[in-house]
């Protein structure tokens, strides 16, 4: 980082106030001391690579009845966006799924299978067990979708057709995600591409669009002093951003890569549900 950068701004107060408060006790002294452990960390996991933390803003749509079909089709455990190391809560903000009356003129999936269990819409029922194996089919259909775009093969066929006629009760419903992520110099769009690239709809195509993209460089306290991203954030989250930087930073944009995210998260995000839906049921 440059010498006036906010960032090593942040790092050079941050230690600063650490020094004032070496010999002091009381909440301001071990806030100081807990902030300055941060940034010390966050240093050493930088290890001096130009590399600043971004808030990445996804919409996603789904198909859906109403509220409660929406929520298991954008909310729970599908259409999350998945980093590098996979499925990270703590990285990661999701709104209320909201009925929209916006058109963007693109294909619309829904599983043939979801109509027939509506009577039994309580979470882990048949309902949300037809949407989440529906999203691990199109996890599986992107997956394959890439890998053939990379070998140069053609791609595969589409799952569910747009409904139409045969589906009238279906709205279209969004969710936004706000998303944590880490990127270097000019890698911040990609990066987002990439978030956006790992929420699919039933038949395997993109379902998310990148609507926001800012950097947080942290932010002046009112004693003037800058404060560092790193202090904002739990440490496991910080852990995690460093994480699934050194998983991407080779490879960033790689269409493989992103085949391999979606391999593995058609595996977890099925397993994760029966896990969850058996400790409820015990």
């Amino acid at each position: 980082m440059g010498d006036h950068t906010p960032l090593t701004v942040a790092v050079a107060d941050t230690r600063l106030r650490a020094l004032e408060h070496v010999a002091r006790s009381g909440p301001a002294a071990e806030r100081a001391k807990r902030e300055a452990a941060d940034v010390e960390r966050w240093e050493a996991r930088r290890r001096g690579r130009h590399v600043r933390l971004w808030v990445v803003e996804l919409e996603v749509r789904a198909a859906a009845c109403d509220a409660v079909e929406a929520a298991f089709r954008l909310s729970r455990y599908v259409r999350r966006p998945l980093h590098r190391i996979g499925d990270v809560p703590v990285l990661r903000w999701t709104g209320t799924p909201e009925l929209t009356t916006a058109e963007d003129g693109g294909p619309v999936s829904y599983p043939s299978g979801a109509r027939a269990c509506r009577h039994d819409r309580a979470p882990f029922g048949e309902l949300e067990r037809v949407h989440v194996a529906a999203y691990v089919r199109g996890l599986a259909l992107a997956r394959l979708r890439l890998s053939n775009r990379v070998a140069g093969c053609s791609e595969p066929g589409n799952g569910d057709p747009k409904p139409g006629s045969p589906y009238p009760e279906l709205g279209l419903w969004q969710v936004r995600h706000r998303v944590l992520c880490l990127a270097g110099p000019g890698e911040a769009p990609a990066r987002a591409a990439e978030l956006a690239e790992t929420i699919v709809d039933d038949a395997g195509r993109v379902a998310a669009r990148v609507v926001g993209l800012r950097a947080d460089d942290g932010y002046r306290d009112g004693e003037g002093y800058r404060v560092h991203p790193a202090a904002t954030l739990l440490p496991l989250a910080a852990t995690a951003l460093w994480d699934d930087y050194d998983a991407a930073e080779g490879d960033i944009g790689s269409s493989s890569a992103v085949a391999d995210v979606l391999a593995r998260a058609a595996v977890a995000v099925w397993k994760t549900f029966l896990d969850e839906a058996r400790s409820v049921f015990r």
